[in-house]
This record gives C-alpha cells, structure tokens and sequence, in this order.
C-alpha cells in the first residue's frame, strides 16, 4: 500500500516470521539428485505453448506426450540462481506448437516416472481463477486451503493467477518453499500468471531490493526489455487477452528509474490484439481508501490510477484486476476518472492468506460493493466466451459473493 506498508506488516508478526524463514526456495546442492517444485507457467498463447520450471540436476530432459500418443524428448535450458548463502539449480523447457484444447502429459528424467497430465486452452473460452494476495504468517496452511478448495470446485479452470504478494518477503527462501508447498497439488498440471507485488520485491530485512526470487520462480513470457524483462508480461488464452503490469515503480525507481515509462510504451502495443476482451492483472490499486485515523489521501485515485488508468481507457481495457490492499471491493465502472459505465470496471480482490484488515479501511464513493465484514479470503473466477466476460467472486466454501457479467455483440 501506498502508505509504506512494511509499517503495517510489522503488527502481523514479520520479524517472527522472519526469524522462521531460513529454508530453501529452491534445490540446494546437498539435494542435487532430486527433481523438486516442478511447475508450469503460462506462455505466450495458453492453447498452444506451456514453460515447465523445476529445480533438480543441470542437464535433465523431458518428455512430452502430444495427444496422438507420440512422445518427444526437449532438453531443459539449466541455470544456477544463487538466494542468500544457497546455490540453486532451475531447469526451464518451453513448449510450443501444442494443439489447443487437447490433453497432453509430460514427466521428467531423474523424478516421478508418472506422467503429468495437463490441458491446452480451447481458443473460444476461458475459466480462470485468480487469487488476490496469498501473503501469510501460517506456513500458507491458510492459502492451501483456499487454493485446493478452488480447484476442486473448478477442474477445468485454465489457469490461475495471482495478483502480487504471494509471500510476506521475497528474498525469504522458507516462505517460498512453504508457498510452493502450498500449491503442489495444482501448480504441476494447471499453469500459474504470476502478478508481481511489493512483498515480492523486498530484501531479506524487508526493505527495497530486486525480486531476484520471484523472477528466477517463474519465467514468464519475456517483454522485449533489457532492464525489466518479465516484470511485465501478455498472454492470450481463449478470447481474453491479458496484460500483466508491474505496479512496483514506486519502489524500484528508489535504485533503478525507468520502469513506468518503457512499461506504458510496451503497453500500447501489447494492447494491439484480435480478442474480444482485454483484461489487465496488476497489484496496486487505481483508487484509493483512505485509513482510519490517519490523514485522508489528497486524490481519490493513486498515483497508479493517475498514470495507468488514461492508458486503460485508450486502449479500451474490459477488466483491471487489482490486489494490495486485503479487501475486496467492486469498483464498477470508471472513465476519465468519473462514474462511466463504458469505461472498465474495477475490481480489487481481497486476501488469500491469513494477513488481514479489518476495519482498517474507509470506504470509497466509488465502492459498489463491498465484501461481508469481517473479512475473510475469496478467489475470483473469470469466464468468458466471445460476447461475454463474467467476473464472480467467492468466499472459501465456494459459495458465490459478487458477480459482474460484461457482454459484447
């Protein structure tokens, strides 16, 4: 949050959980003969490209079988991260060509010699679930349960998402590993949009620093940039094109300057697309609540709403999907920073880990709904076909909490 939110953190126990954060994110050389944290992560085209991520010996293969039967062998593309004191090894393949819509299985040399299945996208519709922050002071049992739980109720989702601040810390490598923990029984067979958050961002004291973690956890599709390649990203799955933006140069400018400018300049063109809908996944928020008992802001819109939403509006933007700030609040739809029902509409999620923040927030005039108090964790579930895009929003026993549905002729 705007307000410098290491300060509210710390009366959620960080410097406990920090105490507890020594383990490691990715394969140490001590277990250098195992296949660990195996993962998949969106690629260009969710119907006909995956990248497979996995932490193990340098030089291992995959095998892949298409859905004729036959199998292929891709060697992985192996590269040593160094977290702390720890050296780790991550071994990347990207796919490419799959066919859409189709099941297909891969396992990997030296791990389980089962085969993985997964599904391509269909070209024509979409079931996603997105997460808001899944940042937590429980070992993530909090965010497992919600993950697992979403699963369940939706088998055939695409992929999910995350909206920024998956861990409390990003250069805490025992957070990541429980994160990872958390999520294993989905991440293997069902591809992850990761969205980058502040937490994710920060150094072992929980100061500014580069998300050296985050971006060696999960390769993205790359942007084009030298300086800020995968901070930013786009990808198409079924009739949605989606825009993932890096909210964090409010920080990053503190040690590198430069990310908002080439980011707006790359998103023009990433906007440029044949979908009927586009949809941007970013954490901060574009309108602001105000804190109890602290000075009220000077804008009802941040400085991220001031910079992004005119780029929004231009391109004609269906759906922002927000994070940050642990509550869930349906913004309806905005333009020109006024109430407009042709404009985008505005959703910030709530909280998929235990961090919470109740009744720490003033509402805004732009809140149209706002979820039960006292809150509790949601995930969102975004459908679309080619005339409609639906947003509904569940609480954790999958009963339903907001719904917002957008068509198109």
């Amino acid at each position: 949050m705007a307000l410098g939110r290491r300060k509210v953190v710390a009366g959620f126990g960080v410097a406990a959980a920090a105490a507890a954060a020594g383990g490691a994110l990715f394969l140490h050389r001590r277990d250098e003969g195992r296949i660990e944290r195996v993962r998949q992560i969106v690629g260009p085209d969710n119907g006909t490209s995956r990248t497979i991520c996995w932490e193990g010996p340098q030089g291992a293969t995959l095998e892949l079988r298409s859905p004729d039967g036959s199998v292929k062998r891709f060697a992985s593309r192996s590269v040593a991260h160094k977290s702390g004191k720890e050296l780790f090894r991550i071994n990347t393949v990207r796919l490419e060509g799959l066919s859409p819509a189709s099941s297909h299985a891969y396992r990997i040399e030296g791990g389980n010699r089962e085969w993985t299945e997964f599904r391509t996208a269909s070209p024509e519709t979409l079931e996603a679930l997105v997460f808001p922050d899944s940042q937590s002071t429980d070992h993530y049992a909090t965010w497992k349960q919600l993950y697992e739980g979403a699963l369940r109720r939706h088998p055939k989702a695409d992929f999910t998402a995350n909206l920024g601040d998956l861990v409390d810390c990003g250069a805490w490598t025992g957070h990541w590993k429980d994160w990872f923990g958390a999520v294993s029984e989905g991440i293997s067979r069902l591809p992850i949009a990761p969205v980058m958050g502040n937490h994710d961002t920060y150094d072992e004291n929980a100061r500014i620093g580069m998300p050296e973690n985050y971006l060696a956890a999960f390769p993205v599709p790359g942007n084009g940039s030298s300086g800020w390649d995968r901070w930013y990203y786009a990808f198409d799955s079924g009739p949605v094109r989606f825009i993932v933006l890096s909210t964090e140069w409010l920080e990053s400018d503190h040690f590198r300057p430069g990310l908002l400018p080439e980011m707006k300049a790359w998103f023009k063109d990433a906007a440029r697309t044949n979908k009927p809908w586009k949809v941007v996944m970013m954490h901060r928020n574009t309108v602001t609540n105000n804190i109890r008992g602290r000075r009220p802001f000077d804008s009802p819109f941040s400085e991220i709403g001031r910079e992004l939403m005119p780029l929004f509006d231009a391109a004609r933007v269906d759906a922002v999907l927000s994070g940050h700030l642990h509550t869930y609040r349906n913004r309806g739809h905005i333009r020109a920073f006024m109430r407009d029902e042709s404009g985008p509409l505005y959703i910030m999620s709530g909280v998929a880990g235990n961090i919470r923040y109740n009744n720490f927030w003033i509402d805004s005039a732009f809140d149209r709904f706002i979820a039960p108090q006292p809150e509790t964790d949601n995930y969102i579930v975004l459908s679309a076909k080619r005339d409609s895009l639906s947003v509904r929003s569940h609480l954790p026993d999958g009963s339903l909490m907001d719904e917002t549905v957008l068509r198109k002729t």
